[in-house]
């Protein structure tokens, strides 16, 4: 752990000390903004943290934090990779310390609000590396309105090195598992079906990003990306937009969740500015889903074929196109949604499985059938890294399950929790000598009850 002094913009900085932390002054003449209040630091309801690759520009990083200034709120801590620097100084913005790790040149940075810092105690942590930087944010107060106390950001840029199949740094260093709140976000550069499941992939990048997927659904961590959502549209044109700026929260975390969004206006990087919004978890039950894949299309197609749009208006301004639309998709969902069963709990429901589950159990099964389809070792190792990455994030929140389980028994459910140790009940079927099928002990009993004369 490294603790943190102040870093002058204008003082030599070349080299800077091996156990320091750093942050830049702020030093536009822009009023800073007040403090939260004084007294004991208050429970945050709603937290934005703010994900972007800079790609080493300072008009990509000015971009960025210029365009904070037209929204409702500041965020409270923004995240960089390949932040720009340059003769080991950061560039500085009104309102914002800044945290980089203590090397030449570090790959990461962190801007944290100074109203954010008043109230709240952050404390970063590296170990030596430019690659990654933590964030641990503590409180006196329960934060989020749950029992924790503290949180944890780890910011991260993962490079190649000459082994395709690793990166700068393991997977461990990422995903630990804590006992409180953890939010990873960064420039992961690798691909993976779990992240991309739209792309055809080569086993060299299957290769190279299993053990990071491996180690998330080991330790329970769940990808926040949402499917379809491309954060990096590259500059030049015969490249493809790709999945590498990436987030996952901890099973702590992952309630407290509130949003993943590509809001905010582009920067001239190729990367997309990502916010991720954290939130007091509601404690009314989510109303049930539209189940989309059990829709009944054959009932439907004529249905739809024949839906007539609601007229136009016929003076249109944009209020009113705004209203037509509105009504006309209202009244296609509603169509759609009368012929689409809804999801509801069941008591045959695993209370223990999550999305992530779902996500890995289809693209274990997915490369099963392309093993068994190609027969090639690259895709049967394919096959066996997928399934042992499925059985393993199996086990995790079974266990924890389990176990809050068995601290929270009652008298009523003693004997349901008396099966978690002791496991599937004995067959009560007698076993006889000689005798495995059914067949075998019906005629070993009927010998037994008449034997032949």
């Amino acid at each position: 752990m490294a603790s943190v002094v102040p870093s002058p913009w204008r003082n030599q900085a070349l080299p800077l000390p091996l156990s320091v932390v750093g942050f830049v002054p702020a030093m536009n003449k822009q009023p800073l903004p007040p403090p939260l209040g004084q007294g004991p630091a208050p429970a945050p309801a709603l937290l934005s943290i703010i994900q972007h690759n800079c790609l080493g520009s300072w008009n990509v990083f000015l971009s960025l934090f210029e365009s904070f200034r037209e929204a409702t709120t500041y965020p409270s801590i923004v995240m960089l990779q390949d932040p720009p620097v340059n003769k080991a100084h950061f560039p500085s913005f009104s309102g914002f310390k800044s945290f980089f790790p203590p090397v030449r040149k570090p790959r990461v940075a962190a801007y944290v609000h100074m109203s954010f810092l008043f109230n709240y105690t952050v404390l970063p942590r590296c170990k030596g590396v430019g690659d990654v930087l933590a964030l641990d944010v503590s409180s006196d107060e329960p934060l989020f309105g749950t029992d924790f106390h503290s949180f944890r950001v780890i910011n991260a840029y993962s490079t190649n090195t000459v082994d395709h199949r690793i990166h700068s740094f393991p997977a461990e260093v990422l995903f630990p598992d804590l006992g409180f709140p953890l939010l990873v976000v960064g420039d992961f550069n690798i691909h993976n079906p779990l992240s991309d499941p739209l792309r055809h992939f080569s086993p060299r990048e299957i290769m190279s990003s299993t053990p990071y997927f491996e180690k998330t659904a080991e330790s329970g961590f769940a990808l926040l990306n949402p499917l379809g959502e491309y954060p990096r549209f590259p500059l030049v044109g015969k490249a493809r937009p790709v999945v590498i700026d990436l987030a996952f929260a901890n099973p702590a975390l992952l309630p407290l969740v509130k949003s993943w969004e590509a809001s905010l206006p582009s920067t001239g990087s190729d990367h997309i500015p990502i916010t991720i919004t954290l939130a007091t978890p509601s404690l009314h039950q989510k109303p049930p889903r539209p189940r989309w894949a059990d829709t009944d299309w054959e009932i439907l197609d004529p249905i739809i074929t024949s839906f007539k749009v609601p007229a136009a208006p016929s003076f249109t301004t944009p209020p009113k196109l705004d209203e037509w639309m509105s009504e006309s998709r209202s009244c296609l969902v509603a169509l759609l949604k009368e012929h689409t069963p809804l999801s509801r709990p069941s008591h045959n429901s695993k209370p223990w499985w999550t999305p992530h589950l779902t996500i890995l159990r289809r693209e274990y099964h997915k490369a099963a059938r392309a093993a068994r389809k190609h027969d090639t070792p690259n895709m049967r190792e394919v096959a066996g890294t997928s399934k042992a990455g499925y059985l393993k994030a199996i086990k995790a929140p079974k266990n924890k399950h389990r176990s809050s389980f068995l601290m929270a028994a009652t008298p009523q459910s003693l004997w349901t929790a008396k099966r978690f140790p002791y496991g599937r009940a004995q067959p009560r079927l007698p076993s006889l000598p000689g005798a495995e099928t059914p067949l075998q002990m019906n005629s070993v009993l009927l010998d037994h009850i008449f034997p032949p004369k």
